[in-house]
């Protein structure tokens, strides 16, 4: 495909129509300020190809003039095949037209026009507009240069078609596909990336379980190994406790000091009696006291209970009405929404009436605008014939101005020569002797100071006398008659152009091409007024444009009668009317947005009224618990004793405690050694033989015990259990080894065929990569690009490293990014599919060295594809060497 021209109307910032024509076979540079239109030109080129003429979306309508709303159109001429195209669509929305001619040859209208431009183009149309597959990659927008290709679904079959063509299915089809899979699943049985899984795992899990137990067992066979040890000292210190003891001695000794028991005994049990009596006092003063401390405890919480549950009574009266009132608010809101939804229904359909009527009234204007050209028409008409009148009452043009000016340089030059041969006479007098001097019979003027002398002249001074002067002046006659023909030649030019100067010659014939500028002017805009229409098949002329006028007005009556009006209303007041009606819209949007948002007031402060009622009566119902239980409590206590009964009770039991404490403590008094101390060396002695006799039961318990264990653990067969035990180990071991063998081997296998696909991916994408590697050989030596399988752009391969694309410089992913076009557009090429490359501001963050081997590339590539670069940058792309642009205002 070769894009030759491209051509557009009212399209988006254009007014009227620009043209960029000539387009090479090679590279070719558009190169404009900022604000040019070149993205637009880009837009353009996508909207005629890829966009439908009777598309209403908002992106299509987007294409109109973003001031005056004008009709956008798009003529792109092209070659494909070796046949010239010419693509023209008008977007009208439903009233839209395309034409598709192919020069010398057939012409397709509308949706004939559309599938046959797929067709040639090899892109997929729908309702919404065309999808641009692989041109959508090919074709650069501003500001998208830079990152990876992202080449759409449709852009990689494209690719992927024109590869599978030359070097066929080179990864083994599906049943190749499948392998890897198969081997990838049976991997991920065994392991992932935490590790093991699966049944490998489990026998892991088994092994180390198992690993454990024989520990454990192990652990117990060490234990009956220490049993036996303390087996034979528990019979050593045995064998010693019964030797070792003189019964005779300690029972002599234990004799005399229980006899001393006795007799102390006789006296402490006196004191033991009063101790008792004393105790038993304290005791049952105490327990007194501390029941009535506890009735009185227990008679303030009844009272404390019985306050709370007054307060807790009216919280749940107060969280009732709380939670009736939510409830209420909750329901008032929603009616209220309810209402605000059924307003807001109303107020669309006053809406789209209100959008119909303006519709009918852009036809009224529409039928006032041709109005206004026809009665225009008649104007320019009356101005032409003014401007035509006053043009032939003027006779000086360019022409004779120029004359003049001649004539005047002329005489200028004249009076110069001669002035420079004659005699000047110059006169410094006082004010009162000016009138007395005269030339040639003539008074000097009052600021003539100096003459210049020709001739014989006589210079009188009255009360003096005269001066003679005579010039010696070779030729005079010959000067003075080239004065005097300068000055007729000028009379005469002055006399043809009608005016009196130079000035005034100047400015008639500015005024006469003041005057034949308007001419012309009005006569285009009379051409323009009525310049017809081949999209609504409207001839030129003012005649045809007055029948387009009765069409239209036929089109507004049916319309009004449609919308029963019988006249228009203001465009204000519609628009005003709109406007309201739009603001009502959004004002009810934003207050049902307000009540469904407000809707969680009452819904929150219902939940939390209810919550707060709940635990209120949950509260309630822990009180009444403890009330009864504490009043059941109570009642059941008075019943045994009265609250003064027991009062009295606790005062006189203390009362006897006192007495019965100083009773014991005159007994102390008259104490010696206590009995405690003596049985204490009792005990001592006692306890002495008993810890013997309890050292020999608990070494024969000890030696039974030990001995029962030693027999039941070889009765169980510790060892054997630990060989079967170890047996069993070594079996899991050998699973777990071929387990790791097994993924070993898979992993293996799986790194095998990953290399092989690589290899495969390889070979199936050398006809990009031999494509692209001599401009990347260009651009950076020693390098080389890699693709993923999606046909992006995957890491760059330099110095033995492979860089990942992301982190490469921006300029550098832009580089890239162009080369891998340039590729996939020979590529296209080679497959005798069309392709074009176009750039818009494309190198945007290339270095001064970068950009000039990008320039080789660019024009290296050209010798293959046809490649548009759009740039702001017009001193730097001079030196690309690209067949120069020019988007030019046409009419």
């Amino acid at each position: 495909m070769k894009i030759r021209s491209i051509e557009l109307t009212n399209f988006r910032k254009f007014v009227g129509t620009v043209r960029v024509e000539s387009i090479g076979d090679n590279v070719n540079v558009l190169v404009g300020r900022n604000e040019l239109g070149k993205s637009t030109l880009l837009q353009a080129i996508n909207a005629v190809i890829f966009e439908r003429a009777r598309s209403t979306a908002s992106h299509v309508k987007a294409f109109r003039h973003f001031v005056n709303q004008t009709v956008p159109e798009v003529k792109l001429t092209f070659d494909i095949d070796g046949q010239s195209w010419v693509i023209h669509k008008r977007f009208a929305g439903q009233s839209g037209k395309a034409i598709l001619t192919c020069i010398g040859g057939a012409v397709y209208e509308d949706e004939a026009a559309e599938a046959e431009l797929q067709r040639l183009l090899g892109f997929t149309g729908g309702r919404g507009g065309g999808e641009p597959g692989i041109w959508g990659t090919l074709w650069v927008q501003q500001g998208q240069s830079l990152g990876d290709l992202a080449l759409n679904e449709q852009a990689q079959h494209t690719i992927q078609g024109c590869l599978e063509a030359q070097v066929g299915l080179v990864t083994g089809g599906a049943r190749g596909q499948r392998l890897p899979k198969a081997v990838r699943e049976a991997l991920g049985a065994l392991e992932n990336q935490r590790g093991p899984r699966g049944a490998f795992k489990d026998t892991i899990d088994q092994l180390a379980a198992l690993e454990t137990e024989i520990e454990q067992m192990e652990g117990k066979a060490k234990t009956v190994s220490d049993d036996l040890a303390k087996l034979a000292t528990s019979r050593r210190e045995l064998k010693a406790a019964q030797t070792e003891w003189d019964e005779t001695a300690y029972q002599t000794e234990l004799q005399g000091e229980r006899g001393k028991r006795d007799a102390a005994a006789t006296l402490a049990a006196e004191m033991t009696s009063a101790r008792a009596a004393a105790k038993l006092a304290r005791e049952r003063a105490d327990v007194t006291e501390k029941s009535l401390a506890d009735r009185r405890r227990t008679i303030g919480e009844l009272a404390s209970f019985e306050t709370e549950k007054v307060t807790i009574q009216e919280g749940v009266t107060d969280a009732r009405a709380a939670r009736d009132a939510a409830k209420t608010a909750l329901e008032t809101a929603e009616r209220s929404l309810a209402d605000l939804r059924a307003e807001a229904r109303a107020n669309s359909d006053t809406i789209r009436r209100l959008d119909r009527i303006r519709d009918a009234i852009t036809l009224n204007t529409e039928i006032g605008l041709h109005q206004e050209t026809l009665d225009q028409a008649e104007t320019l008409e009356a101005n032409i014939l003014r401007l035509t009148e006053a043009i032939g009452a003027i006779a000086a043009n360019d022409e004779r101005v120029a004359r003049i000016e001649s004539a005047s340089t002329e005489l200028a030059a004249a009076e110069a020569a001669t002035n420079a041969v004659s005699t000047t006479v110059s006169f410094t007098l006082q004010a009162d002797a000016r009138t007395r001097v005269r030339v040639n019979g003539r008074t000097l003027d009052p600021d003539e100071t100096a003459i210049a002398l020709l001739q014989p002249t006589t210079i009188a001074i009255d009360g003096i006398g005269a001066i003679a002067v005579e010039p010696q002046i070779k030729e005079l006659s010959a000067l003075l008659q080239r004065r005097q023909d300068a000055q007729d030649n000028l009379a005469n030019a002055l006399r043809a152009a009608g005016a009196e100067d130079l000035a005034a010659a100047r400015t008639l014939a500015a005024r006469r091409r003041e005057h034949e500028r308007g001419l012309a002017e009005h006569r285009n805009q009379l051409v323009r007024l009525a310049p017809g229409n081949s999209q609504k098949k409207l001839p030129a002329g003012v005649n045809a444009l007055k029948t387009h006028l009765g069409t239209l007005r036929g089109r507004l009556k049916s319309e009004l009668q449609a919308l029963k009006l019988e006249t228009l209303p203001p465009s204000e007041a519609l628009g005003t009317d709109l406007a309201t009606a739009r603001s009502e819209g959004e004002r009810l949007a934003a207050t049902i947005a307000n009540q469904e948002a407000a809707l969680a007031g009452p819904k929150a402060t219902l939940t939390e009224a209810e919550v707060h009622l709940n635990k209120h009566e949950h509260r309630l119902t822990e009180l009444d618990t403890k009330i009864g239980t504490r009043a059941s409590d109570l009642a059941a206590a008075r019943q045994t004793r009265a609250d003064d009964a027991l009062a009295e009770d606790a005062e006189r039991l203390a009362r006897e405690a006192e007495t019965k404490e100083q009773v014991l403590a005159e007994h102390e008094k008259t104490q010696s050694e206590s009995v405690e101390a003596i049985e204490a060396r009792i005990k001592r002695l006692e306890a002495t033989a008993a810890n013997r006799q309890r050292a020999i039961i608990t070494l024969n318990t000890e030696i039974t015990r030990l001995t029962a264990l030693v027999q039941a653990q070889e009765g169980l067969g510790i060892e054997e259990q630990i060989l079967s035990q170890q047996a069993e180990r070594d079996r899991l071991r050998e699973s777990v080894r071929a387990y790791e063998q097994d993924a070993a081997v898979l992993r293996l296998l799986s790194e095998t065929l990953e290399t092989a696909e690589r290899e495969a991916k390889t070979l199936y994408l050398a006809p990009v990569v031999q494509r692209v590697q001599p401009y990347l050989k260009m651009l950076l030596p020693e390098s080389d690009l890699i693709f993923d399988e999606d046909l992006g752009i995957s890491g760059l391969q330099r110095d033995g490293h492979t860089e990942d694309y992301g982190v490469l410089s921006g300029g550098t992913q832009e580089q890239l990014a162009v080369l891998s076009r340039i590729a996939f557009a020979e590529l296209l090429l080679a497959q005798n599919r069309p392709a074009a490359v176009i750039l818009d501001d494309a190198l945007a963050f290339s270095d001064d060295d970068r950009i000039e081997s990008m320039f080789d590339v660019l024009m290296r590539a050209g010798d293959n594809v046809q490649i548009i670069v759009l740039t702001c940058r017009k001193k730097l792309f001079a030196r690309l060497g690209a067949a120069p642009l020019e988007l030019r205002k046409v009419g």
